[in-house]
């Protein structure tokens, strides 16, 4: 068998302040965004703000993007008007802020009383029928905030927060915010999609509303196509959405760049969500609380090491039982899955408020759903005429392998301190798996930054922007 190169390791107690998987908690300052220049039309070229459009007109001329009641634009953050193309922002897995639709209470993320909240409004059941997860009984459909044309979302995921702690929060809001101030207006040509991100990547109301917001920005640019930005599992959500409509695709997307993707699925951390739980980086919640989701969520397993990649170094799992070494790797007959499956046999959630015991072991329809998932999208190429380009992080300890040392029973997996060695990539996606796109790539750039803190690095804003205005 293959052998994992390893660079370091390192010692992680359960329930220590790991690296976020969606939200990396790793201090990043907002950048200026002054060095970023206002571009306006190229020569020749007809914009969409020309004096005899009518869009333009109504919009106030060349006095400014006024917002009117009726069209639902936001005031621009300029006293002019620059040619911009239409901008989508899709974010990953944790990347969005999820509330009751009919308070609007916000749920996900919050750092006061982050446990009460989480365990009533974000745990649920799994609905074997509808392969999704529901809430619990009488308990409401938490939804993610649609407000700001999808941007509130994601801009900083607790508006609570400011500083000394902005940082840990903060996520689309440094590229949002310099795309507002170079004339981009919220709900004409920049949206967001935020996504219930404990669903499936390829769930079906997350992808009608990729689709209805890429329509909507190509109809309010006078058909101009749209510029897609993801940001780690937000790519997988792309590819679902190339799979499922790949008319739209090609009517509406002329160009995609994908930040952080885990195109093969994410690192060894990936296992400790389900093996001890994981808190996707917010800092006062138990990880123990987190795996109440986590395991019955789809988008956790679709997050697994792919099975039919060919690693080069695939994350393991090594252990010792009763003194007989085990390796588990993503594929062959000593599958992660395996001590998963084993450790989690009698693991159960107490329900709060009812006190109820409710057995939530490994979810088998849950993985099932996972392997069709990725199976669906395996093979997705890029829509014809359709530029990507490819954003990975390099230089950060990333976790490769989970040992366990000598255990004598696989409950001990649940809670037994384990010892991760690691390799090159993101602190959260190994550069293996966020190289590995399958897809004819314009463009590859290298970062020696984290996760999340690509979203908030100069280099990267700098390649977005170039991006945008098809300088790459």
């Amino acid at each position: 068998g293959r052998r994992v190169m390893l660079k370091r390791s390192a010692v992680w107690p359960r329930g220590g302040a790991f690296l976020a998987l969606a939200i990396l908690l790793a201090p990043h300052h907002v950048p200026s965004t002054s060095g970023l220049p206002v571009q306006g039309p190229k020569e020749g070229e007809k914009a969409w703000n020309s004096p005899e459009n009518d869009l333009f007109r109504k919009l106030g001329g060349g006095q400014g993007r006024e917002e009117k009641a009726d069209q639902g634009f936001t005031k621009s953050k300029i006293p002019f008007v620059v040619d911009v193309p239409p901008v989508v922002l899709v974010p990953g897995i944790g990347g969005s802020i999820m509330v009751d639709p009919k308070s609007q209470l916000r749920v996900w993320i919050r750092l006061y009383e982050a446990e009460y909240y989480f365990k009533r409004f974000m745990w649920g059941v799994w609905n074997s029928t509808t392969r999704t997860l529901d809430p619990l009984k009488g308990q409401p459909r938490v939804e993610p905030l649609l407000t700001g044309h999808g941007l509130d979302a994601i801009r900083n995921l607790d508006p609570s927060v400011h500083w000394p702690i902005y940082d840990y929060v903060s996520y689309f809001d440094s590229i949002i915010t310099t795309l507002e101030y170079n004339g981009w207006v919220p709900g004409l040509n920049l949206f967001g999609v935020p996504w219930d991100w404990r669903q499936s990547m390829c769930w079906p109301q997350t992808l009608e509303r990729l689709k209805e917001t890429v329509l909507k920005a190509q109809r309010l640019n006078q058909g101009r196509k749209v510029k897609l930005v993801s940001h780690s599992m937000g790519a997988l959500v792309m590819k679902c959405f190339i799979a499922t409509y790949p008319e739209v695709a090609e009517q509406t997307i002329g160009s995609w760049v994908s930040v952080a993707a885990p195109w093969q699925g994410a690192s060894a951390k990936i296992y400790t969500e389900l093996l001890q739980g994981y808190n996707l980086g917010n800092i006062v919640l138990d990880p123990a609380c987190a795996k109440g989701v986590s395991m019955v969520s789809p988008s956790v397993y679709e997050l697994l090491p792919s099975g039919t990649f060919d690693w080069v170094d695939p994350p393991l799992i090594n252990l010792r039982m009763q003194g007989v070494p085990l390796s588990f790797k993503p594929s062959g007959p000593q599958r992660y899955d395996i001590p998963m499956r084993n450790a989690n046999l009698n693991y159960t959630v107490v329900l709060p408020d009812s006190g109820t015991v409710l057995p939530e072991g490994f979810n088998e329809e849950c993985f099932a759903l996972s392997e069709e998932s990725r199976d669906r999208i395996r093979s997705v190429d890029l829509p014809p005429g359709v530029k990507f380009y490819n954003v990975y992080g390099v230089n950060q300890t990333t976790p490769l392998m989970m040992d366990y040392g000598s255990v004598s029973d696989w409950a001990e997996l649940m809670t037994k301190e384990v010892r991760f060695f690691s390799g090159d990539g993101d602190g959260t996606v190994s550069t293996e798996s966020a190289r590995s796109h399958g897809l004819k790539a314009a463009g590859e750039l290298p970062v020696d930054s984290t996760h999340v803190g690509m979203l908030m690095d100069k280099v990267v804003l700098s390649y977005v922007y170039d991006f945008l205005y098809d300088r790459l």
